[in-house]
């Protein structure tokens, strides 16, 4: 009796999940404090789902315990981002 071994999933489009350094997570936390102090328009890229998807907007509030942030993009609606699939803040 042979055990059928299941084939990876596809791979084609997807990007890699990106390596943060400390300095990463340092420097993406000073650009949201001060975005969220001078109340200024900034972008957020996030990974998920194995993209990379960019917002700009205005963060509304932080919460460091749910590490989540509220994002007003011009939308009906704000936006939730967790802070655990950001990638990068210009």
């Amino acid at each position: 009796m042979s055990t059928a071994i299941p084939k990876p999933a596809s791979e084609k489009g997807k990007v890699k999940t990106p390596k943060l350094t400390e300095d990463d997570f340092l420097e993406i936390g000073e650009r949201i404090s001060e975005a969220i102090e001078y109340r200024s328009e900034i972008t957020i890229t996030v990974y998920r789902y194995g993209n990379y998807e960019k917002y700009t907007g205005i963060i509304k509030s932080a919460n460091a315990q749910t590490k989540m942030l509220v994002f007003d993009d011009g939308g009906l609606d704000d936006l939730k981002i967790s802070l655990n699939i950001i990638v990068a803040v210009e």
